[in-house]
């Protein structure tokens, strides 16, 4: 389960450039950088009206029933829940991170850092729903694979930068994505 993630918009990166260059020019002080904790804003990446673009998104989508945050979904059965059927379909969202966090389960206080090996940037697949005009996102999560799973079972579904488009506008190639292979990970702390 990811319960908060990192970015930083590196300017070596020509993608997070002009990420960066977009969200400074049309949303500058409406989403941050750095740690993203449920309830924050963030750069996003979607399709809209078949144009890729980035935009900010808030952490954490209002549970249905009772107060919380809804924050993740399982990718193994999002196609069969109601609350997330229709956002797989037609509103998928991409979170560039330099790394993510998961909780130990053994030591509960401890968080491990998770990055990509090479250190290029990452993108934590999403889903999104449009709610009183604001972009909210969950990230869809999968069974653990190592370095994860000594510490924790679940991990963040996540592509690379030639994945971008296709799990933005393609269902058919989004579903592969959510069974493929991770990316190579380290941890750190």
């Amino acid at each position: 389960m990811c319960v908060r993630y990192s970015i930083t918009l590196d300017r070596s990166d020509p993608r997070m450039e002009a990420l960066n260059d977009r969200m400074e020019k049309h949303f500058s002080g409406r989403y941050c950088v750095g740690e993203i904790w449920p309830g924050s804003a963030a750069p996003s990446i979607v399709c809209h009206d078949e144009r890729i673009t980035a935009v900010p998104a808030t952490f954490g989508v209002p549970a249905f029933q009772g107060g919380g945050l809804l924050i993740n979904a399982r990718s193994e059965t999002a196609s069969m829940k109601r609350t997330f059927r229709e956002s797989l379909k037609a509103q998928r969202i991409l979170l560039p991170a330099t790394g993510f966090y998961e909780r130990d389960r053994e030591q509960k206080n401890r968080m491990v850092f998770f990055v990509p090996e090479d250190g290029r940037t990452i993108y934590l697949c999403g889903l999104y729903f449009l709610l009183d005009g604001v972009i909210r996102f969950v990230i869809l999560t999968r069974e653990a694979e190592e370095p994860v799973l000594p510490f924790h079972d679940r991990m963040p579904v996540m592509v690379d930068e030639t994945q971008v488009r296709p799990w933005l506008t393609d269902l058919s190639a989004a579903e592969e994505l959510l069974t493929a292979p991770s990316l190579p990970l380290v941890h750190i702390g």
